[in-house]
This record gives C-alpha cells, sequence and structure tokens, in this order.
C-alpha cells in the first residue's frame, strides 16, 4: 500500500476540511451577532457553549458529506504506484480545487438563504422554503432584488472564494510529494482518520444519527436554534416535505399520533369544552327568524401581513393603521388573534377549507369538493359566492381548487383592470384599494334578490413593499425605542411600515364607504391577518405569541349585532367562519372548525398557529424541535410569555387538544378525499 502518498494527501484533505468547518464556525457566530438578543443571551452562557458545541457535530457531519470524493481518492492513493505519486498529487489537487470550490459555493449559498429567511420568517429553513418555487417566480426575484442587499452578498462570495483558492495554493505549495519515499509507521497512524471520517458523518456514536431533538439543549428557543445549520436545516425541511405529502390513510395518522378512532380523538377534544358537532363533525346554527328574511351580505378579507403588533404600535405620530383608525373604535377587535398558519397558502386552505393538510392545491387532490368548504353553507342559504383577489387568480392553482368549492365567481387582477384600467400594480398584482373598489362594485350589482358572500384576498403588504403613488400616506415617526428593536435598516422599516398603513387604512375607507352606503345595514366585514409579519421586529421564545398574533375585526351593522362581547379573549382563525354562521345564517349547517366568539357561554376558548402552538388563559404549548415547551402568561396583557422547566397537567391538557383537533380535521379532509378518489375509479 502506498501509505505515503495516502498520509500526504489526506494532510491535505484535513487542512481542506478546517477551512471549511472555520466558514461554517463563522457563520454560526455572525447569526449569533446578528439575531441574538445580549440581554435575553447573558444568562444562558453554558446553553450557548452547548449549542455551539451541538453545531460542531453538525457542521462536521455536513462537511463530510461534501468531502466523499476527497476521500474517496485519498483511499484511491493506497493503490497508486509511487512512481505517480506526483502525478496524482497533481490531479488531487486541481480536482480537490474545482469539486470543492463547488461544494463551497453551494454550502455558502444555503448559509445566505438560511440567514436571510430567519431574517424573513425567524426560522430556519422550514417548509415554507419549498413554496418559493411555486410562487410567481418574477416577483419572488423583485422582492430579493428590492430586499436583499445583492451586492455585499456578492462580495461576501468574492471574499470566501478568493480566500478558498489562496489556502488551496498554500497548502499546495507547502506539501510536497516525493516521487518515491520509503514507508514510515507513523503514516499508518493516519489511518484512524478513516473512522473518524464516518463517525464525522454520522454526527453521533449513539443509537441515532442527528436528529431536531439533539439541538434541545436549552428552554430558549434560540439558543437551541444556534446548533443548526443551514444544510441540516433544509435536509429536515425536505423529510417534513416528504412527510407532509398529503396521504390520506386515516388509520396511520391515528396511530402516529397515539389515537385509535376518530370516536377517541373527538371525546379528547371535547373534553373541558361546550363544543357542539357530531360524528360527522357537523355543527348547525340556531334558527332566527329574522335572518330567514333579512340575510346579509358577508365580506371576509383575508388581509397580507396585518400584524397585531402594529396594532399595539399605533399611535399618532406613529400611524400604522390609516383610515382605519377612525373606524377601529366601531368594530369588534379580538386582541388576541392567532393566525391559522404562518403563510398565505397555508392560511388561505385552512380558512376556507378548515384543513391541517397543505397544499392541496398544488396537489392531486386540488380537484376535490370538499363537504368542509366555507362556502357551502352560504351556498345552501341561496347565495352568491365570490372569490376575488388582486393576485392572479391562478396563484397557486388556487383558481383550479376553488371551482370544485362552490364558489360562482373567481376573479383577480384581470378582472380588476378590465373593470378599473388605471388600477395601479406592482410585483404581486393589483394593490387593495382597487380590490376593494372592485368588492364594493360588486355589492352594487347586487339584483336585491340574491345575498352575496365574498372572499378577498389582499396582497399590497408583501415584499417588495410598494405603495399606490394616488395614496396620501399619513405620518410615520419611529421612535428611539422602535429604531433599536427594528432588525433590518430604516429605509426597508419604513417602507413595510407604510405598506401596512397603506392595506390597513384602505380597510378603513372601505369600511366607511360601505357605511354610507345603503348596504352599511345588511352588510358584514370581516378582517384578519394572514400572517404576522416576522422581517422588522426580533421575537423573543417569550414573545411567541405576539410573534404569531393577528387582528380579527369585525365591522356589523345595528341590526346583526351580537348581544355578548369580550376583546380579550383567545382567538384565532378556527374561529371567525364558525362567528361568521351563526351572525349570519338561520338553521345553517357547516363543518366545525372553531367556536362563535359571540357566544358567552363557550366553557373554554384557545388560539392555535400551525397545530404546533396552542394557547389558552393559563398559558401556551409550544412544539420547538418536535419538543413541547410549556409557558404560563407573565403580564395581563397576553403579549409575554414565561417559560416553565416541565410540561405540567394542564400543559398536557393543552397539548392533547392541539393533537386531537388536528386529528379530527385532517380525517375530515381525509374522508372527503378518499370518496371523490373512489367516485372517479
Amino acid at each position: 500500500m502506498n501509505s505515503y502518498l495516502f498520509s500526504n494527501l489526506l494532510k491535505k484533505g484535513v487542512k481542506y476540511f478546517c477551512f471549511f468547518f472555520v466558514v461554517f464556525f463563522v457563520a454560526r457566530l455572525f447569526f449569533l451577532g446578528v439575531y441574538g438578543n445580549s440581554t435575553e443571551l447573558q444568562h444562558e452562557k453554558i446553553g450557548l457553549i452547548r449549542a455551539f458545541l451541538v453545531g460542531a457535530r453538525f457542521d462536521v457531519s455536513a462537511i463530510s458529506y461534501g468531502f466523499l470524493p476527497i476521500m474517496l481518492l485519498c483511499l484511491i492513493a493506497l493503490a497508486i504506484p509511487s512512481r505517480f505519486n506526483k502525478q496524482y498529487a497533481k490531479f488531487f489537487h486541481v480536482f480537490s480545487l474545482i469539486s470543492l470550490l463547488l461544494v463551497l459555493v453551494a454550502y455558502l449559498s444555503l448559509i445566505i438563504i438560511d440567514f436571510f429567511f430567519y431574517q424573513f420568517f425567524q426560522s430556519h429553513i422550514n417548509l415554507l422554503f419549498f413554496g418559493i418555487f411555486y410562487d410567481d417566480t418574477s416577483a419572488v426575484l423583485d422582492s430579493v432584488w428590492t430586499d436583499y442587499p445583492i451586492f455585499k452578498i456578492g462580495f461576501i462570495y468574492l471574499v470566501v472564494i478568493v480566500l478558498w483558492i489562496g489556502v488551496a495554493y498554500y497548502i499546495k505549495k507547502r506539501d510536497n510529494i516525493k516521487l518515491l519515499k520509503k514507508e514510515s509507521n507513523k503514516e499508518y497512524l493516519w489511518f484512524v482518520i478513516l473512522p473518524l471520517f464516518f463517525l464525522g458523518m454520522r454526527g453521533s456514536a449513539g443509537e441515532f444519527t442527528l436528529r431536531r431533538e439533539h439541538t434541545n439543549v436549552s428552554t430558549n428557543e434560540f439558543v437551541n436554534s444556534l446548533g443548526y445549520n443551514a444544510i441540516y436545516s433544509l435536509k429536515f425541511a425536505n423529510s417534513e416535505r416528504k412527510e407532509n405529502i398529503i396521504n390520506p390513510d386515516i388509520n396511520a395518522l391515528l396511530a402516529n399520533l397515539g389515537f385509535t378512532s376518530k370516536s377517541e380523538a373527538q371525546e379528547v377534544y371535547r373534553k373541558g369544552t361546550s363544543a357542539a358537532f357530531d360524528e360527522d363533525l357537523q355543527s348547525i346554527t340556531a334558527t332566527n327568524e329574522f335572518l330567514e328574511h333579512n340575510p346579509p351580505n358577508v365580506i371576509f378579507l383575508q388581509m397580507e401581513s396585518m400584524s397585531n403588533h402594529y396594532f399595539d404600535l399605533n399611535n399618532e405620530k406613529f400611524n400604522l393603521l390609516g383610515e382605519l383608525n377612525d373606524v377601529l373604535p366601531e368594530l369588534y377587535y379580538f386582541k388576541n388573534g392567532l393566525s391559522s398558519n404562518n403563510g398565505t397558502i397555508q392560511t388561505l386552505e385552512n380558512l376556507v377549507l378548515g384543513t391541517p393538510q397543505t397544499i392541496i392545491s398544488q396537489s392531486i387532490y386540488f380537484d376535490t369538493p370538499f363537504s368542509t368548504s366555507i362556502a357551502k353553507p352560504f351556498k345552501s342559504k341561496g347565495y352568491d359566492t365570490y372569490f376575488l383577489t388582486g393576485a392572479n387568480i391562478s396563484w397557486r392553482n388556487i383558481d383550479k381548487m376553488l371551482q370544485h368549492q362552490e364558489f360562482d365567481f373567481l376573479e383577480g387582477s384581470n378582472a380588476i383592470l378590465n373593470k378599473i384600467p388605471n388600477a395601479e400594480e406592482f410585483a404581486w398584482g393589483v394593490h387593495d384599494g382597487f380590490l376593494f373598489d372592485y368588492i364594493f362594485d360588486k355589492l352594487k350589482e347586487s339584483d336585491g334578490k340574491k345575498p352575496k358572500f365574498i372572499f378577498g384576498l389582499t396582497i399590497s403588504n408583501h415584499t417588495p413593499f410598494e405603495i399606490p403613488s394616488n395614496y396620501k400616506a399619513f405620518p410615520i415617526e419611529m421612535s428611539k425605542e422602535i429604531k433599536s428593536k427594528i432588525r433590518i435598516d430604516e429605509e426597508m422599516a419604513y417602507a413595510n411600515f407604510y405598506s401596512h398603513q397603506y392595506a390597513a387604512s384602505e380597510l378603513g375607507r372601505l369600511i366607511k364607504a360601505i357605511k354610507a352606503s345603503p348596504y352599511g345595514e345588511n352588510t358584514i366585514v370581516v378582517a384578519s391577518g394572514d400572517h404576522n409579519i416576522r422581517q422588522v421586529f426580533e421575537y423573543t421564545p417569550e414573545e411567541g405569541f405576539l410573534k404569531r398574533s393577528v387582528p380579527i375585526l369585525f365591522y356589523i351593522p345595528e341590526k346583526y349585532k351580537p348581544t355578548f362581547f369580550d376583546g380579550n379573549v383567545l382567538a384565532a382563525h378556527k374561529d371567525i367562519f364558525p362567528t361568521i354562521f351563526n351572525l349570519s345564517l338561520s338553521n345553517a349547517k357547516y363543518t366545525y372548525t372553531g367556536d362563535n366568539l359571540f357566544d358567552k357561554n363557550q366553557t373554554y376558548r384557545f388560539a392555535l398557529n400551525g397545530y404546533e402552538f396552542i394557547a389558552d388563559d393559563k398559558g401556551a404549548v409550544s412544539m420547538e424541535n418536535n419538543k413541547p415547551y410549556y409557558y404560563i402568561w407573565a403580564n395581563q396583557e397576553k403579549r409575554k410569555l414565561k417559560v416553565q422547566k416541565e410540561l405540567d397537567q394542564h400543559g398536557q391538557i393543552m397539548l392533547d387538544k392541539m393533537k386531537s383537533i388536528y386529528i379530527i380535521q385532517s380525517i375530515k379532509i381525509f374522508e372527503d378525499i378518499n370518496a371523490h378518489q373512489k367516485a372517479k375509479r
């Protein structure tokens, strides 16, 4: 065996490996410096050390996979005759330089993507990452060019590549391969690298290879997040993507979550609540003679990135609501609301279909007519049903999916532009104000015989943050305190603040217009954010509720007003349409997803986000890295949480509640899919 050549090349490989390790270490250090809160982390020194040690294991594993070809060449060197040492060494140098450069660029790209992904979502690469490939490509690229420092990123690539080439040539110059050399016993010591290398690939000497659970080194979510690197984040996200491919196997679903039957899951969910639904998950509104003869128009607006945090920050100098400020005191405003999910398409499908299983519109089951559709109860009562958006109506294939959900009219940006030729557009479509004008025109088209249900999807408060030229903005002035809390440059922060103000202001203008019109007496308007925006502010684990929180707003005419209202109750998207159905429809069947927010007899209320975060009056449970974390409220305003060392009895009840609602809703979706597939055969 040519142990001399083997050991010499392996020495080079180890030095190359160290360069990669330093790149990963610096990236993690930079991530900590940018996103870490020094005040919060000063008590987490032990946790930080553990996170960096775990991170080193993830880094070594990821780098080892990239170095497999190099290790293979080292092993081949054992069989190379000594007279070919120099030629083989030259080939090794050239191959290493080029192949590892490609690996370096790939890894560096993922590190940079993950860094900015965290800036936007406050999470490492996750399932939402794959949605980029299904979005409007030109709009995504436009947002990237506008929102991210392309030239600085290019400079980082240049510096790292130049350093790599310099280091590689330095190593080559220092290590001269001799044509022939007598073997030494010391060279055989390098064979110990082989088992260490493959152990490094595995990342663990234990029973399990590296998993998410290995990053659980603290009760602090951010500290735990430091253990990841971009490569493993993508790997875990891809595994979740495969696991989340919709597989309508009800028995497997029940077994995976520890339930034996649908009825058991329903029983667990009902425990301690006054939730009313039958075995088929059907509920029914009360008989109401007034509603029978006076069905109201209903407009629901899914507002892009409308944030409860921004509602809290809003004041005269820092005006984030515009004209909505004028009507907000007259609205029913639920201050403690959570979005169903943290992405637009996931929230849309959850609102329309009550589904934990997404993304349906881009799955093979897009043509399933779901019995859970929110349009169905309205159709049963003689409504015309509309889905209207400023985006392209074929975005994410939603038109193909929604046409099977009992919507009579599906119209997007092209329809608005045909009606309003001067409507202003940006990367994602037509701005919200023009969509609202279009919705108001639809009310005017009423023949007086059939009420209307309109679901509106807005897009303006989305990167790249732009507002129409005809919009007169209200003043926004950041205080020193707010400036100290933003984690992006001031220019982009202001762009987002004005974008949020514009969307909210146009919502206020629409409500004003409806109130001042004949439709103000018989039109209910409901609005909520599809998710909070996480790009501007850093949210600590103790602010986990605020990070997910969105406003839920109701404009209700006098004749339809409820007798009970408490804006401080825990609420979520799951409760919106059960509330709307009970406000507007008499003796109407609908699929249960949540509770009527205006029912004073509800014995237990909770808010839910992503089926991974649940909150009630006592606290919250958050699933992080496949581990539940239990929090209690730190203040009455329900904006701060305090982590607990263990999941107590109440925390377990909340966790069971979250699992059970996920199961019973998933089963309902699966039953519809299976029935439709059977009918197609």
